[in-house]
């Protein structure tokens, strides 16, 4: 018997564990952010699998684990739910991490890197369909 896919049951614990966010800069307005602790991210529910737009702790809080506990997260949803999950793993402000850092961070969650598909690299949990 396969594993049932629910992506939409993912959807909706991310939003029970998750409180509603305002975007942390003017360029992100059209996303919706959630909060969880002291990281903020913006999640759409695409047909085939979760995406993960951006993911941003405040500069005060970098550095204590906060976003690790928010992706700790998303990748429990998405391995109870049996979806995968899409990172847009770019580097969007001076403040956090350069690409390089970012995709090493991703890396080390058990992400997979994927280059191939546009000019920004993509990160893939569990792995890319």
């Amino acid at each position: 018997m396969s594993e049932i896919r629910d992506i939409n049951a993912a959807f909706e614990a991310w939003l029970d564990a998750t409180e509603p966010a305002t975007p942390p800069r003017e360029d992100a307005a059209d996303l919706r952010y959630r909060r969880y602790g002291q990281t903020v991210a913006a999640l759409e529910c695409e047909s085939d699998y979760l995406v993960l737009c951006r993911i941003e702790t405040d500069p005060a809080h970098r550095g204590q684990g906060s976003a690790t506990a928010l992706l700790d997260l998303l990748k429990a949803l998405c391995d109870r739910y049996h979806v995968t999950l899409l990172g847009q793993a770019a580097s969007h402000t001076d403040e956090g991490l350069d690409q390089q850092a970012l995709l090493d961070w991703y890396a080390r969650h058990g992400f997979t890197i994927d280059r191939e598909r546009t000019a920004q690299p993509l990160v893939w949990y569990p792995e890319r369909p």
